[in-house]
């Protein structure tokens, strides 16, 4: 389901790319079912690690049917509501969660990387989450140098990926443009997913 359905906020790049942006839903299965299709089986294995070729129902479950608090994704789509990435975060203690991104072949490189990873801390600072780790292949150049330009503390490399470790500092997303209307975004998003559970305990 395009992301222009949905409330979403438009963002600019640099480089002058508009790219409209919100919190995924369960109505997003088959949007990330085929954008997965859509990377390159390089991109894939820089994600996943490992070279799966489709992703499967409790894998999308997983992926999409999330509280948005503990567990939270933006998307990302074009205009023409082509998707172009996902920027994500799991708690995975009181105050850290494990940070991931993936973004499409034809849009590397335009600094999409950047904003996504400024949007998701903003929303996860909000969460009281104080850090994000992220691991990556050894050879993810991209995801390094997104990582080393926020801050990041690096590990040695071991079994070929890299850890890292990020403060969530304000200053990585103080100008962060519309920072107001995805936090709004993102708050409608845990008011959803709250009556949704509510409902399912009633039935």
């Amino acid at each position: 389901m395009p992301v222009g359905t949905h409330p979403n906020v438009t963002l600019t790049l640099s480089d002058g790319l508009r790219v409209r942006i919100r919190p995924v839903t369960r109505a997003d299965r088959d949007l990330l079912a085929k954008g997965f299709h859509s990377l390159s089986e390089a991109s894939r294995n820089q994600r996943f690690f490992t070279p799966i070729a489709q992703l499967s129902g409790s894998q999308l479950t997983y992926l999409t049917d999330i509280d948005h608090i503990d567990h939270f994704a933006w998307g990302i789509e074009t205009e023409e509501g082509i998707g172009v990435g996902v920027a994500r975060y799991v708690r995975t203690g009181p105050d850290i969660a494990e940070a991931a991104f993936t973004l499409a072949d034809d849009f590397q490189g335009r600094g999409l990387g950047w904003t996504m990873l400024r949007a998701l801390a903003l929303v996860a600072a909000d969460h009281d989450l104080e850090r994000f780790e992220m691991t990556m292949l050894a050879d993810n150049a991209a995801m390094t140098r997104l990582a080393r330009k926020a801050g990041a503390r690096f590990e040695a490399p071991s079994d070929g990926t890299i850890r890292a470790e990020l403060d969530l500092d304000p200053a990585i997303w103080s100008d962060l443009t519309q920072a107001t209307a995805l936090r709004d975004l993102a708050a409608e998003a845990v008011g959803a997913a709250d009556r949704r559970g509510t409902a399912a305990l009633s039935d």
